[in-house]
Order: C-alpha cells, then structure tokens, then sequence
C-alpha cells in the first residue's frame, strides 16, 4: 500500500511523466517527459528527460543516473553487483549486516564499488544487463541479450556475452563534433525547431557552426 502511494505521489509530482512502475526507490530523481514500463523496478538516481524504460527493467542502485533521450528496451538490467567467488559461499550473509553474521559490511576482493553511469542517447537492446562501475558513452547502442562488463565508448555499438566493440556510429570527426553539439541539453523549442535536421547528423553540426561564426 505504502508503495502505491508513493508512486500515486511521483506521478503528481511530475506530470509530464508517465509511470507504471513496479518499484520506484525514494530517492530517484526524475527529468521531464520520462516514461517507466509495467513491472520495472526503478533505483537509479536521476533519469533525464524523455527517457524511456521498457516493461520488466531493473535499475539497480549501483546506477548513478541514466541521461537524457535514453531507449531502453525490455527486460535490460543495469547495475547489477557481484559476489565473491573465492569465499567459502558466495552468499550475501558473509560480508551484509542485515543478515545478522557480521556487525558492519565487509568489502571482498572484486567488490565492484564504483557507480554505473549511462549517457544521453544511449539505446540499449532488450534482455541486455550492464554490470555495476560501468560507464556507457553519449550515443552508444547496446545490442540485445549482451553482458555489458566493461565501459562502452561513445557512439560505439557493442554486442555479445561479453559485449564486444562491433563499429562506432560515425567517424571520429563526426562523433567529436556531435560531442560537442550536447544537443540532448537543448530546451525542447530549439530541438523543435531543428528537428528536420536530425536524419542529417552534417546538417546539424553545420548549422552549430553557422551560428558560431554567425
């Protein structure tokens, strides 16, 4: 019950959003526009605006925040920990205090403490997990089904268990210029007025520099 009301709450407090979520931690903060699927469980710490998550996600806390214009699609799971591999049991009870074996958490060889950060316009395919402390470039693709447990370059695709490097977006000049553009941070009247613009990645990079010199 409470957990309803909770996200009963979170829908009135941002409006433009539309929220079906199964779970929504308390602390996440949410940017215009974005849309949660049925079933998700949701603990990132921010998710920009006009994101969008798939039914059936899990975002675990180990994700620090999930930018701007994001597609993520069914099933992905982002943050995901570990456990250690070299104790006697790989179970939880050793190194967490909730369970009542040790007084205060413990830190194992491995332990992956480190964030996961995932950029703006990043797609990421259905079923793929992305392990905690993994950092996932501006304008990545993550294919379906893929183990992502290293960072991910921006505007690269990368695909597989583990993922792999497959291409990059663009060339280097383009991605680089694209970079520099942060289009995702534009307010929502420039991105309409341009939007003829973005089958064309040239068009807007050579429109920026118009009016630049301009």
């Amino acid at each position: 019950m409470k957990h309803f009301l909770w996200v009963t709450l979170q829908r009135l407090l941002n409006p433009s959003c539309t929220i079906h979520a199964a779970g929504l931690c308390r602390h996440v903060k949410l940017g215009q526009g974005v849309t949660i699927g049925h079933g998700s469980h949701i603990c990132a710490g921010r998710i920009g605006k006009y994101t969008y998550i798939n039914k059936y996600c899990l975002i675990d806390r180990n994700t620090a925040s999930i930018g701007n214009f994001c597609s993520i699609a069914y099933g992905v799971k982002i943050g995901l920990g570990n456990h250690p591999v070299s104790w006697v049991s790989t179970h939880p009870f050793a190194y967490d205090s909730k369970y009542g074996f040790v007084k205060t958490n413990k830190a194992f060889t491995g332990q992956v403490s480190e964030p996961c950060v995932i950029g703006h316009d990043v797609w990421i395919g259905a079923n793929a997990v992305i392990l905690a402390g993994v950092n996932v470039g501006n304008g990545a693709i993550i294919g379906a089904n893929s183990l992502v447990n290293k960072d991910v370059e921006p505007y690269s695709i990368v695909a597989g268990s583990p993922a792999r490097h497959i291409r990059y977006r663009f060339d280097e000049k383009i991605i680089a210029e694209l970079q520099q553009t942060a289009w995702w941070e534009w307010e929502d009247a420039k991105i309409r007025s341009r939007i003829q613009e973005f089958d064309n990645p040239e068009a807007i990079i050579r429109n920026m520099s118009d009016q630049a010199n301009g």
